[in-house]
């Protein structure tokens, strides 16, 4: 599983073109970063926890910190798209002067879509982006810094008014979110499928379904996600023993969580912590 950003980065910047029916095999998460999702071209159904909608070409959606997204095809055309990730820190400027909430106030809006007019100017700022990206130094970070917040107060001052292109497809999911929610709350416990769906008072096998239908990603798989970014955070922002985190983790032992952790970043944790320390 690799990680979102690169260790030592807060931004990334990610341009896709996808062929005719192409879709994700599982739900991604957004756990301690936010996004920023441009569509070129083409058009996606996006699944998460709280909705579903349509996003066309250009078209943008604003994703907070801590959900579970998928997007699947709806007509059989090639879809290109730019992905923005950042962290707390690549924002925290920005967010003192406007507030957290303008930016909340984007993600709640699903889709946002712009004039012509707006579209090239955002083409022109994404391309900025690209350029500085491609070419990454030791300047680079406060320059996309610069061209995200010009991004994000573009938008916040020529959005059409009210998201008007959304296409709520589905009512919101709650037990899905009740169950990502229960999950995160009990890691330690290692909770199984049936008791999460006791937890939140539905039936193991709808709880089956729709982790299934709305995140592609069987339940067992997403509990070990979670718990192995759960472990990566105690790496990095703890000095926790290997057996202590593997407990916090919900891990049995600290060699199954070794194993699991290896197969699943391709490094031991003792690695992982080496490669990340704070210096």
């Amino acid at each position: 599983m690799p990680l979102p950003l690169k260790p030592g980065y807060n931004f990334n910047y990610d341009r896709t073109l996808r062929p005719p029916y192409f879709e994700m095999s599982a739900a991604e998460a957004y756990t301690d970063f936010y996004g920023i999702s441009y569509m070129l071209s083409g058009d996606r159904m996006i699944y998460s926890p709280s909705f579903s909608t349509i996003v066309q070409a250009g078209e943008m959606v604003f994703i907070p910190r801590n959900v579970y997204r998928r997007t699947t095809y709806i007509s059989n055309a090639s879809y290109e798209r730019v992905i923005l990730k950042f962290t707390d820190s690549m924002a925290a400027e920005l967010f003192s002067i406007i507030g957290i909430e303008k930016y909340n106030e984007l993600c709640r809006e699903h889709v946002i879509r712009f004039e012509k007019s707006t579209q090239t100017k955002i083409h022109s700022i994404l391309n900025e982006m690209e350029q500085e990206w491609n070419s990454y130094n030791e300047y680079s970070e406060l320059i996309l810094k610069g061209l995200l917040y010009k991004l994000i107060i573009l938008v916040l001052r020529e959005r059409l008014a009210g998201g008007a292109n959304i296409l709520n497809l589905q009512k919101k999911h709650d037990c899905l979110a009740d169950a990502i929610t229960y999950v995160k709350a009990h890691l330690r416990e290692d909770p199984s499928l049936s008791e999460t769906a006791q937890g939140i008072n539905i039936s193991a096998s709808y709880l089956t379904k729709i982790f299934a239908a709305y995140l592609h990603t069987p339940f067992s798989s997403f509990v070990l996600n979670e718990k192995i970014m759960y472990a990566q955070r105690l790496l990095i922002g703890s000095r926790l023993n290997m057996t202590e985190i593997a407990t916090e983790a919900g891990f049995s032992s600290s060699s199954y969580f070794s194993d699991c952790f290896k197969r699943m970043t391709g490094l031991s944790p003792m690695q992982f912590r080496k490669k990340n320390q704070v210096r």
